[in-house]
């Protein structure tokens, strides 16, 4: 979106956030209701801080003042029900890696009632969207995948917030001033799969990511796609995250145990002791 605006062929805008980062949606209104033609794309999930937006109110939105509405599902699909006979999107992306299907394959669904150019010409390949040989394998693995996700997906989700809680309240129990990043801590507005930790300021910090790494246990300083670079979070940034605090962030799946929970917490709240 910034290198099309660099370009001159679109107008960009930021919905507004509160102290959470959670969206504004009288701003969103007002943005909308102010520009005649819109493309609105926000994600459902936050892959950092773990926020959910509401998609069912952002498509009605949209729908309301006829702006074409796209959101990024890579955290939610497989994860969160998508009736699209029901929800007024567009556009919807999700990737098979996050719900344990293979790496490298993802997909876009489009509403039957738009139209895009081809990402790739020359072939009828993917109705006729990206030509060239098709990956077989990580179509079929996906699909298999996402499946096996919806049928399990209740006891799945039940399991996983168990987890999230119990390591929520014993970091609560085991480091005086812990807190939580954006809205992650509350179960009805965040990803039961993200936890985003605001750790006390310490000597610790810096050294965080390699002595957890040691102890065999994985864990990020931001979101996966910054890893291993010296950028800031734009994320923590954009909720003015005290710098001088330790933040972290934990993704649980259902082959996590409560013995992993334990042992993590245990590893941690040495550091701070």
């Amino acid at each position: 979106m910034e290198h099309l605006e660099t370009e001159g062929k679109i107008q960009l805008h930021y919905v507004k956030l509160n102290e959470k980062g959670e969206i504004n949606y009288e701003d969103l209104e007002h943005l909308l209701h102010n520009h005649s033609f819109c493309f609105v794309s926000l994600m459902h999930g936050n892959n950092e801080i773990g926020n959910l937006s509401d998609i069912e109110r952002i498509g009605e939105l949209c729908r309301k003042y006829g702006a074409i509405y796209h959101s990024d599902t890579v955290q939610t699909a497989g994860h969160f029900p998508h009736d699209l006979q029901k929800l007024k999107v567009d556009f919807i992306v999700g990737s098979a890696h996050k719900f344990h299907g293979p790496k490298g394959v993802g997909f876009l669904y489009i509403n039957g009632d738009r139209k895009i150019n081809p990402l790739i010409y020359g072939g009828a390949q993917e109705r006729n969207m990206r030509g060239g040989t098709e990956n077989i394998y990580g179509i079929v693995g996906l699909a298999k995948a996402l499946e096996l996700a919806y049928q399990n997906m209740t006891y799945h989700k039940d399991h996983i917030s168990i987890l999230k809680a119990h390591m929520i309240n014993s970091l609560k129990a085991e480091i005086p001033g812990v807190d939580f990043n954006g809205a992650c801590a509350d179960p009805e507005n965040s990803l039961y799969t993200v936890l985003s930790v605001s750790l006390p300021p310490s000597d610790m910090n810096e050294m965080l990511l390699f002595n957890l790494d040691i102890n065999k246990i994985s864990a990020s300083a931001g979101s996966a796609c910054a890893s291993g670079t010296d950028a800031g979070s734009h994320v923590l940034n954009a909720i003015k995250a005290d710098p001088e605090r330790g933040h972290i962030r934990f993704s649980f799946s259902k082959y996590n145990t409560i013995e992993e929970i334990e042992y993590t917490v245990k590893k941690l709240s040495n550091f701070y002791k």
